[in-house]
């Protein structure tokens, strides 16, 4: 069912079908896979308010979510300048708009009680990691042996290195340590030690980094004890999906378990983070993955076609394909 409220049909009679599409969808999953320049963040933005202006939520009912920080911060202006051309007159601030890490802080520090977190914990970025480990490398990497770290690296720097990105590889696969310690592989059961005791310092220290936050969170939600985490939530919609990365599309899918109200908006051709573990696979495989969803991809020119190699597949893109 598509409806758009009076006040956007009137402010915004430009939208093309495939943006009316987008705007107008109410209820259940709902993907969208559109290019650059195709308006798909400010559909997005207008669907939120159309569900706002036809009461089907109200603002802290809804979550907006992107990759980065800036793209918040141009989302959220978009939103509040969109509410103010139709004369949308309710209370913004409780709209949650931001990236995935910062909704799972809000969550986290509001059930901070809930984990085994103290108060005032702090959340390391790339570079306070690194720091973090070499500052507890003894404990956390251990002496070499034979020349080798962890059975593999030769240098202290290398082994900060390379072992922040395995451990922040196992935080966001789910990968239980206790497996990787109980492998056959040397340098396996070397990595899953090491990331225990990595897990330890951090506890002891207070502190969480990206990757274990979202794993908190996650843990959070598949607890029942913690239904209210996401009791009055009814809509989730994400921009630049094709960047998120397994624990990631495991959060959201759970955060809307009961509501079914996820709306993932990306382009499969424009993934950024792989190097930080996103997937496509995680936008190909949306409609195999969230049952009874709505497909909208884009149509694509020719001449696009012919560049990127590689013709149409109705086969991963299923659904109507509209003009955008």
């Amino acid at each position: 069912m598509i409806s758009i409220a009076p006040a956007i049909a009137k402010h915004y009679p430009a939208l093309n079908e495939a943006q009316r599409a987008i705007v107008g969808h109410l209820d259940g999953p709902l993907l969208v896979i559109a290019g650059p320049g195709s308006g798909k963040t400010f559909s997005i933005v207008l669907r939120a308010l159309n569900l706002l202006l036809l009461e089907k939520a109200s603002p802290k009912q809804i979550v907006l979510c992107t990759f980065t920080e800036k793209a918040a911060f141009e989302m959220r202006d978009r939103l509040a300048a969109a509410a103010r051309t139709v004369g949308y007159k309710g209370d913004l601030s409780e709209l949650t708009v931001s990236t995935i890490h910062g909704f799972c802080n809000r969550i986290l520090t509001q059930h901070r009680h809930r984990t085994r977190l103290g108060h005032g914990y702090d959340t390391l970025d790339e570079l306070t990691q690194l720091l973090f480990i070499f500052e507890h490398f003894d404990e956390i990497i251990g002496p070499s042996q034979n020349g080798r770290f962890l059975c593999r690296w030769t240098t202290r720097w290398t082994a900060i290195d390379h072992a922040r990105a395995y451990f922040n590889k196992i935080a966001e696969e789910l990968i239980d340590p206790a497996q990787l310690r109980n492998s056959k592989n040397p340098f396996l059961r070397c990595i899953g030690e090491a990331y225990t005791r990595y897990e330890s310092v951090l506890l002891q220290a207070n502190r969480t980094d990206f990757a274990h936050l979202q794993r908190i969170v996650f843990q959070l939600l598949q607890d029942s004890t913690t239904a209210a985490v996401t009791r009055d939530l009814r809509y989730v919609l994400v921009d630049e999906y094709q960047d998120t990365n397994y624990i990631q599309e495991r959060l959201l899918l759970k955060l809307t378990e009961k509501s079914r109200n996820l709306c993932v908006v990306g382009d499969e051709d424009q993934s950024l983070y792989r190097f930080r573990g996103a997937t496509v696979r995680n936008i190909l495989e949306f409609p195999q993955r969230v049952p009874d969803c709505r497909v909208l991809p884009e149509t694509r020119g020719e001449a696009y076609e012919s560049r990127r190699g590689l013709a149409y597949n109705p086969v991963v893109h299923q659904g109507h394909a509209v003009d955008r």
